[in-house]
């Protein structure tokens, strides 16, 4: 099992998900190694949406543009709070 879907087995008890985005979650988790990065810092920059693709014609996905579009929330909400830990240190 990949480390991050292995934390989330552990940690959803203390993480919990709306039923309508849990296969949102679970695709994001699926395309953890997907991410961009820039700069000598490897600040990630968003995720790679050709590998994404990938990952999700490879899966079974109900309803992929409602999945990709949650995907994107939480890409969204994953770069603030990393820019908001960054601005931290």
């Amino acid at each position: 099992m990949p480390d991050a879907a292995r934390f989330v087995a552990e940690e959803a008890q203390d993480y919990p998900v709306l039923p309508e985005n849990w296969e949102a979650v679970t695709l994001f988790l699926k395309c953890c190694t997907q991410w961009r990065h820039a700069g000598m810092a490897g600040i990630r920059t968003g995720l790679d949406y050709s590998g994404v693709d990938v990952v999700m014609r490879r899966t079974d996905i109900e309803d992929p543009q409602d999945a990709f579009w949650r995907l994107q929330q939480i890409e969204s909400e994953v770069l603030a709070a990393l820019a908001e830990k960054q601005d931290q240190t």
